[in-house]
């Protein structure tokens, strides 16, 4: 497979290469910067500008995509304010705090299309390389047309489209940069008579922070639509990607292995015990196709979508694989899902005298089928029957919502959606689970235009979040009486938000956010003696915080950029058992008044940008990253990190070079678990499980387009 997709990219960046030459009078055309607020973004009605929604979102287009230098959307989504990255191994986003345990949190779509695969409905952000995108939306508000999950964040990704007015547009990219990494990208769109279509191929290789970790994603995409009309549009899509990825276990003894092999994606057990701590490997390739249809008039929008995914991935974990004693642990899990999506929804626009009413409605329809086995390489006589699982689960959905414009200062929103989902689950060990649930959001968002460049509003929303099937999945297998599948319920989520958005000047712009969330049911992991019984709804929270940014263009040759957040984050209900000090015995303890783990207080970034001549750009952004408290208790606290990246780029003609350091001053950045304060021994030290994120990085880089 590998073979088969870098053979696909070598050859179109071969045809493109040719291209070269070809006589082209198109120089490169130069974007008109807009601010982001004043992008057009996807809502339930429709579209509308970022700025008139009374809701905290954030925009990422593909020229910030590009001046950023990122690899990968993870890097690029990490610089919105409330958004935190607690990745080991797997993407894991978390905005304003509400972490779903280990699965997926927030809601992401491609084109419409929800991302959530495999036992945990992990979204794969790692595997959609950024020269797709065409932009990405980052709801941080509760968002009820998305359904359950929701309530933590949407990240809508919309991907790129060929353009009518050009029958043929190529380009073509590549870079080189440190730890043997590079990333080839060749693209081809355009429109021809009533049809756009657009390609996209892209090949992108790392060995990692010098070999903690080693990846290699491969996607190619293909697009066509057919335009009836201007105001009519079918679009059909097959997305293909490819994700290979071996890393590192967690570093614990004692913090030895991570002071003496903090690079190494293998290292000793501890001092005195030689065998080998091995890696775990990830391959997962994943197809979507989708069919569109949308229609725009004065009055009235109708949008459609209908696709089929299919997610298969294995997953070897090998820690023990070395170890004579433990080696019959080493296992492989083949994972198998399909997916069938469908959603319609449609707006009408009412024009009375002194009121603008516009009716939205919609229904979404998902079927998700998933399979997995396990095999003990060591040990395959040993019984898997409450590993080999197959989990099927329904979602219905419909949402009604309403916008009012008294005026041209007052409007409302709101609106409510019902949510019918059902599990069906079974292993072969003969247990069986039929579960259902019925959620009701709802939401409502009145708001004062101060101008046309200025928006206050107040909002207020309830959602929910469901368990995924590996929650389910658990707690069939652990057996507990206290964890029974049969109990699991959503989490229920309270969301009070207050927002002022201004485009004062090109100069100065502002994004103001505070925001009060009533976290119930919150899912936390329950242990029973010294065995890990799954996840269970233990208690109630309450997260407090403010969101800023700003930006502006100075002058001709300069602008900044800020965007901060400070939470106050706390378990209001609930206990856990955790680890005594310094006896290391185990004990149960009340959650009231902790603060929740793993959560910084504050993050911030500042970025400047220079233009000391033409064509050229130097960014530099400073980001920095609060402390937070690794255990439930709040005992011990990781520190703050202050890492700085810089960007050089220069346009000429139809070129493009750059060159870009990513924490250019080395920083040890870590992600520390520990959430039970877990001793290596009475009166020992801390054992916490400490994930190397990247380290100085540095990358030369070049692209052509005509």
């Amino acid at each position: 497979m590998k073979k088969f997709w870098r053979k696909l990219v070598v050859c179109v960046s071969v045809f493109l290469i040719c291209f070269i030459f070809v006589p082209y009078t198109d120089a490169i055309a130069q974007e008109k910067a807009v601010h982001e607020l004043e992008e057009i973004v996807v809502t339930t009605t429709g579209k509308m500008k970022a700025l008139d929604t009374p809701a905290s979102i954030s925009i990422i287009t593909a020229r910030e995509l590009e001046e950023m230098g990122v690899n990968n959307i993870m890097e690029a989504l990490e610089k919105i304010p409330g958004i935190i990255n607690k990745s080991s191994s797997n993407d894991k986003l978390v905005v304003r705090g509400m972490d779903g345990g280990m699965a997926g949190n927030v809601v992401v779509l491609i084109d419409g299309v929800p991302q959530r695969f495999g036992d945990s409905f992990h979204n794969n952000l790692s595997s959609i390389p950024p020269s797709e995108i065409e932009k990405i939306e980052v709801l941080r508000s509760a968002g009820i047309a998305y359904g359950p999950g929701s309530s933590k964040g949407v990240i809508s990704v919309i991907t790129k489209k060929g353009k009518r007015d050009k029958p043929v547009y190529f380009t073509a990219s590549g870079s080189y940069g440190s730890w043997n990494t590079y990333n080839l990208n060749t693209g081809v769109s355009g429109g021809i008579n009533k049809w756009d279509y657009f390609i996209n191929a892209a090949d992108y290789h790392t060995d990692g922070y010098v070999d903690d970790k080693k990846e290699n994603q491969d996607s190619v995409l293909l697009k066509a639509g057919y335009n009836l009309s201007d105001k009519t549009r079918i679009g059909i899509s097959g997305n293909f990607m490819n994700y290979d990825r071996d890393s590192a276990y967690g570093l614990w003894r004692y913090k030895w292995q991570l002071d003496n092999y903090r690079r190494d994606i293998h290292f000793p057990k501890s001092e005195t015990d030689p065998d080998l701590v091995w890696h775990n490997e990830k391959e997962n390739d994943t197809q979507i196709y989708a069919l569109q249809v949308s229609h725009k008039d004065i009055k009235y929008s109708i949008t459609s979508v209908l696709s089929y995914s299919n997610f298969d991935e294995t997953y070897k974990n090998q820690k023990a694989l070395y170890t004579s004693s433990s080696s019959s642990r080493v296992y492989t899990e083949d994972s198998d899902q399909d997916t069938i999506n469908f959603s319609l929804s449609g707006n009408y626009n009412f024009i009375f005298e002194t009121v603008n009413y516009i009716l939205s409605t919609g229904i979404v329809y998902d079927d998700i089928d998933f399979k997995n086995k396990r095999n003990y390489r060591f040990d395959p006589s040993r019984d898997t029957g409450k590993y080999d699982i197959d989990v099927g689960e329904k979602q219905y959905g419909l949402f009604w919502d309403n916008d009012f414009l008294f005026g041209k200062k007052w409007a409302l929103k709101i609106g409510a959606r019902i949510d019918e989902v059902e599990v069906d689950y079974k292993d072969k060990a003969s247990l069986t689970i039929d579960e259902d649930d019925t959620m009701v959001g709802w939401c409502i968002a009145p708001s004062y235009h101060l101008n046309e460049k200025g928006i206050i509003y107040i909002s207020a929303g309830r959602n929910f979040w469901f368990p995924t099937p590996q929650y389910y999945a658990w707690a069939a297998a652990k057996g507990s009486p206290n964890n029974k599948p049969e109990d699991l319920k959503p989490e229920k989520i309270l969301t009070y938000e207050i927002g002022y958005k201004h485009l004062f000047h090109k100069a100065f712009n502002i994004n103001l956010t505070g925001y009060y969330i009533d976290y119930d049911d919150k899912f936390a992991g329950l242990y029973e003696d010294d065995d890990w019984m799954g996840y269970k709804n233990i208690g109630k929270a309450e997260i407090q915080g403010i969101e800023l940014e700003l930006d502006g263009r100075v002058c001709s040759f300069f602008g900044y950029r800020f965007s901060g957040t400070y939470m106050n984050h706390e378990w209001k209900d609930g206990e856990v058992r955790v680890y005594d000090h310094p006896s290391n015995e185990r004990v149960i303890r009340e959650l009231d008044g902790k603060k929740i783990h793993g959560i910084p207080d504050y993050s911030f970034i500042v970025g400047l940008d220079f233009y000391p001549v033409e064509r050229l750009k130097c960014r530099i952004d400073i980001n920095t990253a609060g402390s937070y408290n690794i255990d439930y208790m709040n005992r011990f606290k990781y520190g703050s990190k202050t890492t700085v990246d810089a960007t050089i780029s220069y346009v000429w003609e139809k070129w493009k070079f750059w060159l870009l350091g990513k924490n250019i001053f080395d920083e040890d950045v870590e992600r520390a678990y520990n959430s039970t304060g877990r001793l290596t021994e009475a009166n020992g030290e801390l054992q916490t499980s400490y994930y190397v994120q990247d380290g100085a990085y540095v990358e030369g880089g070049v692209s052509y387009q005509f």
